[in-house]
């Protein structure tokens, strides 16, 4: 079995995936690694079995430096970190739902984070900007493949968000609509260093005074992308397939930063004018969003509670059993306005 993705690492795959798989489990940091691995899976004989080993080797090295008792981020003290000031509540811009069924892709496109679409899917190494500077031939040629992804008009974006009013309780985001309860959400806290919570980005709860507030966001880019690829792949386009895939991916992504600029200009502080590209894609803004399955909260059946709150169906999203969303090229998150919101690991 080979596996990879963002929310996945080669640590997990290795004292998690593969004992419960029982099998051979291989993890690809990309997909280019990942091309080169299958040859060896399928190889069969002498390739599959120095993987193996190779495989094995590193599990049991890697268990022996972490077979110590770790303290669960669920069994911390329920109790707000001291380095997170309260900060003034931000009211819901409005309760409405906002669906975009239809965006428009050239703009979009201008959120792909290039370092992520060429060198984390496409495994180009180097520095982007300086290959581009350079007029790197390996980067000239993905460019063009992507160029004839973008100009067949494979890929579409949709999304939605919604803004809801919140309040924290310890580690519980409370969603509440005119004083009703609508959900909860209880995330995980550090147990050493700041103590992080995601609930300490949200306002407490004040009777009488304005409630504070959160958005949840979905976005997809992948409709009719697997069908796609698969008819790509039949017909011996292999470059072309990935490249379709990894920009279905990737606009998603861009689709979730613009969608979360919005947001963030319609609760009240938009970016200043000289923010940059760059800038955005390293979050040099105020909030943060978070999504289910990535560090600050782990807990993917979250997402059927995102779901319920704010119906990905409506621009074609769903869930699967496992909570993962399909079309896999879809985002889903949690947006908090706090200033000193971070990125942060459990």
């Amino acid at each position: 079995m080979l596996v990879g993705g963002a929310a996945l690492s080669q640590k997990f795959t290795d004292l998690k995936i593969a004992p419960a798989y029982g099998g051979l489990a291989v993890y690809a940091q990309d997909a280019m690694r990942g091309l080169a691995l299958a040859d060896r899976i399928l190889s069969g004989g002498e390739a599959r079995a120095s993987l193996a080993a190779e495989i094995e080797e590193r599990r049991r090295s890697v268990a022996a430096a972490t077979d110590v008792e770790t303290e669960n981020p669920l069994a911390a003290p329920q109790v707000r970190s001291d380095n997170v000031p309260l900060a003034e509540s931000v009211a819901a811009a409005d309760l409405q739902e906002h669906v975009m069924p239809d965006l428009n892709m050239e703009e979009i496109w201008t959120y792909v984070n290039p370092h992520m679409l060429y060198a984390k899917h496409l495994g180009l190494r180097g520095s982007y900007r300086k290959l581009k500077e350079a007029g790197d031939s390996k980067l000239a040629e993905l460019e063009a493949v992507v160029e004839r992804v973008k100009s067949e008009r494979w890929i579409r974006a949709r999304a939605m968000y919604r803004y809801f009013e919140a309040y924290s309780e310890g580690n519980v985001l409370h969603v509440v609509c005119g004083g009703r309860k609508l959900a909860s959400f209880t995330f995980p806290r550090q147990v050493m260093g700041e103590r992080l919570c995601l609930a300490d980005f949200v306002g407490l709860r004040v009777e009488g005074g304005r409630p504070d507030s959160i958005a949840l966001l979905i976005t997809t880019a992948g409709e009719g992308v697997r069908e796609r690829a698969e008819d790509l792949k039949t017909r011996g386009e292999y470059l072309l397939c990935h490249c379709l895939q990894a920009m279905a991916v990737e606009t998603a992504e861009a689709a979730a930063e613009w969608v979360h600029r919005v947001i963030r200009e319609r609760w009240g502080f938009p970016d200043p004018p000289d923010m940059t590209m760059t800038d955005r894609f390293q979050a040099r803004y105020r909030g943060k969003r978070y999504s289910p399955g990535y560090p600050a909260c782990p807990e993917l059946a979250d997402q059927a509670t995102i779901f319920r709150l704010l119906p990905g169906s409506k621009i074609g999203v769903d869930l699967t059993e496992g909570f993962m969303m399909d079309p896999e090229a879809s985002v889903s998150a949690f947006v908090v306005h706090h200033p000193q919101a971070r990125y942060y690991a459990v």
